[in-house]
């Protein structure tokens, strides 16, 4: 039977693509078998972008690699680093500039993430100062503590549980109520470990509205694949209303992962050529279709991960849209 999603992995690295099938009977059959080391390139050849629906049964995998006594390049150094910074960055200061507004005694958190913090600070600003400017009310922290994704992509699930108990803990003694995250790892992973403490999770993208300014411009829209395949199905039609109400023209280019998230953090060669491949979609097919002059092409994306991936490859790539982050198109 025909396949109803595309694999960007077997796209580029189809001789360690591990089918749903495969991943199933290695499920099955675990206790039977171990694995060895050079499994490592099948194994993590996945970037857990979700279309396939066997992204959790895929970390299971990993972990049975780890517990069969394989090894992953760093991992101990990278533990050590979130055990002793919080962070899997050891430079991991905030970035984030100081913002004026915030109500510190606020029971709602807007947690930007590793990541935007260090890597896409700008990114972050514009969505707190969008939320200020529609009165949503939210504290930041001077420093944030790691949701734990990063590593339990790895498949080491003990310093992932041990990072939940340490943020479960803090976000118990704040009050915190609700949680408005940046990032769409951190939404999964708040959203799974803390509704039955009564926290709330959101992701910033149910605050947009369409701008009272009118705007113009071709817009392509790059998604987030872990809110699009599992979490919010409808967020790609969301959006293009919000957009198009604001008058900008959302050019229809058919979904493909951009190689960010878990991609770049273990099979660099992956991610990478996955993120080559989209950007010569913006760049060939978005090319043709727009009629627009280069100063009213834009592009966006609502996770930072893919953000990264849009700044760095797409000036690779030369692609001739201005990178905007989703608040700033609407501000």
């Amino acid at each position: 039977m025909e396949k109803e999603y595309i694999c960007p992995c077997e796209e580029v690295d189809p001789d360690n693509f591990i089918t749903n099938e495969e991943v199933r009977v290695l499920l099955e059959t675990q206790d039977k078998f171990k694995f060895k080391q050079e499994d490592y390139y099948r194994l993590y050849n996945c970037v857990h972008c979700g279309a396939c629906g066997t992204q959790n049964e895929r970390f299971l995998l990993k972990q049975k690699f780890l517990k069969d006594g394989n090894q992953i390049e760093n991992l101990n150094k990278t533990t050590e680093t979130i055990k002793t910074y919080g962070t899997p960055f050891k430079y991991n200061k905030s970035r984030i500039k100081p913002l004026k507004g915030l109500n510190k005694n606020s029971r709602t958190l807007l947690y930007f993430g590793c990541f935007t913090t260090v890597k896409v600070p700008s990114y972050g600003e514009n969505i707190a100062k969008y939320l200020l400017n529609n009165h949503v009310d939210f504290c930041i922290l001077e420093q944030e503590i790691c949701c734990g994704y990063p590593i339990l992509c790895t498949g080491e699930v003990k310093t992932y549980d041990l990072m939940v108990e340490k943020n479960k803990k803090f976000f118990l003694e704040k009050g915190f109520k609700k949680i408005i995250t940046v990032c769409p790892s951190c939404y999964m992973v708040f959203k799974k470990h803390y509704s039955d403490l009564g926290i709330k999770t959101e992701y910033f993208t149910e605050y947009l509205s369409p701008s009272q300014i009118k705007k113009s411009g071709d817009l392509i829209i790059q998604h987030a694949c872990p809110l699009k395949h599992i979490e919010f199905p409808k967020i790609e039609e969301e959006l293009k209303i919000i957009y198009e109400k604001s008058d900008y023209n959302v050019l229809n280019i058919p979904h493909y992962c951009c190689g960010g998230g878990v991609g770049h953090q273990l099979r660099v060669d992956v991610a990478e050529k996955i993120a080559l491949k989209r950007m010569r979609d913006f760049k060939q097919y978005g090319g043709h279709i727009s009629n627009k002059e280069e100063n009213e092409r834009f592009i966006t994306t609502y996770c930072p991960d893919a953000y990264w991936i849009l700044k760095f490859y797409g000036k690779k790539e030369k692609i001739r849209f201005q990178l905007k982050d989703p608040c700033d198109l609407l501000m």
